[in-house]
């Protein structure tokens, strides 16, 4: 981690950055799969978030989004259950996320789940860094 040099300013992010790097370095290809898959669905969410408060996206396509953001949450649960990784704390919380989104009735209520998948995601790389073997 030594060589590593963010450009991030924000002191969240450089802590979150630093924490994926420490979990990259572990040469643990299953951890660092499942570090990246939690990225692609937490990207998903902050990118359609903002994206339905402004009102850019039509309400008609409530289904559409539903089971694009459920897939992204559905990628990480059974990557993590391949590769044995179900076990670390806070899984759960990702099929209850699969389950609030999969069962959100507006664009409104699947914005809501930002949050509750922000820091989901941090609970759970805290879990892949935590319980990380180390070289």
């Amino acid at each position: 981690m030594a060589d590593y040099r963010s450009t991030a300013t924000d002191p969240h992010w450089r802590e979150e950055e630093l924490q994926w790097v420490e979990i990259l370095s572990t040469g643990d290809a299953a951890r660092g799969m499942a570090l990246v898959l939690l990225q692609k669905m937490c990207t998903a969410f902050h990118e359609f978030e903002p994206a339905q408060r402004e009102g850019a996206l039509n309400e008609a396509k409530t289904d559409f989004f539903r089971r694009r953001l459920a897939n992204r949450v559905l990628a990480v649960i059974n990557e993590m259950k391949a590769n044995n990784l179900d076990t670390l704390e806070g899984f759960a919380g990702l099929l209850d996320v699969l389950s609030k989104t999969q069962s959100a009735a507006s664009l409104s209520e699947l914005a809501e789940l930002t949050e509750v998948v922000h820091q989901l995601g941090h609970r759970l790389c805290d879990s892949l860094a935590r319980d990380a073997p180390r070289r």
